[in-house]
């Protein structure tokens, strides 16, 4: 998973820090077909390490070749989840990287859109929901961040709170 920050968006505000988030193409047998998320994906055999791939992913989703483009400024807290076809549990990696403004990009086949969102959008309480989430026939409520209609919520919300953590300490 990469969350790529911009220290401006696409209008040049440097007073505005964004990020990129995506929202994934529906796709049968995806069970995160349509949700908002981070450019991410499975490891291959070709990469290297677990970074080597989010880069590859990151390039596959949309369309940017990250090298000598990009500075790598950490990495978040593994976070560990169980897809529900498979029995065993998946680790998802996040690093974080930087670039100096936001780039006008184009989904690849895995992503309907690509968006550049201010960091104040997702810290701001105003934009806090809950949504229900339905499973196994029972209503499950989660909490999430509206970003105009599309729901950042679940892993990538976990990732969004503790990046604002480590961006904005105090806000």
């Amino acid at each position: 998973m990469v969350l790529l920050l911009a220290d401006c968006g696409l209008d040049g505000n440097p007073d505005e820090p964004v990020v990129l988030l995506m929202k994934r193409a529906e796709r049968a047998g995806d069970p995160w077909s349509g949700h908002v998320s981070f450019p991410g994906g499975r490891v291959a055999r070709e990469d290297a390490s677990t970074r080597a791939a989010a880069l590859r992913e990151l390039q596959e989703e949309t369309g940017f070749d990250p090298a000598g483009r990009v500075e790598a400024i950490g990495r978040l807290s593994d976070v560990l989840t169980k897809e529900h076809a498979r029995p065993l549990p998946m680790v998802v990696s996040p690093y974080v990287y930087r670039t100096p403004q936001a780039l006008r990009l184009k989904p690849g086949i895995e992503a309907a859109e690509l968006h550049w969102v201010p960091l104040s959008w997702l810290s701001d309480p105003l934009r806090r929901q809950t949504l229900i989430w339905r499973v196994a026939g029972l209503r499950v409520p989660a909490p999430c961040i509206d970003l105009d209609g599309a729901r950042l919520w679940g892993l990538s919300l976990m990732m969004t709170r503790e990046l604002l953590r480590v961006a904005r300490p105090g806000a």
